[in-house]
């Protein structure tokens, strides 16, 4: 387990009352940038940082993992990125590190 600080990010913002190929543009650079920070994460073997995915509805809701402990991990939803789905846990949640860690393998 980690203990180093790292400033996660999980709210990307996205103004969605500007025009329409801005809001665009947003959602992408705002994917990239969760993209580059699980990237990131990895390279260092951080599990904050990194995203996970649970399907939902027409799409996925994404959850970035802001706080490591023992056996389980604290998640946020991710927004700014498109949808912004919100699985039925809830926009923050605590679920167990191997649950965790089988998702992003996954992915993977």
């Amino acid at each position: 387990m980690s203990t180093t600080k790292v400033k996660v990010i999980s709210k990307f913002p996205c103004d969605i009352d500007g025009p329409v190929d801005d809001w665009f543009k947003e959602i992408d650079d705002n994917w990239k940038a969760l993209v580059k920070q699980d990237s990131d994460a990895k390279k260092s073997g951080r599990l904050v940082g990194r995203y996970i995915s649970e399907g939902y509805a027409d799409g996925s809701a994404y959850y970035v993992v802001v706080k490591e402990n023992k056996s389980t991990v604290k998640i946020e939803v991710a927004t700014g990125i498109g949808d912004d789905w919100v699985f039925p846990w809830g926009e923050e949640f605590t679920i167990t590190k191997d649950y965790a860690l089988r998702n992003i393998k996954r992915r993977d």
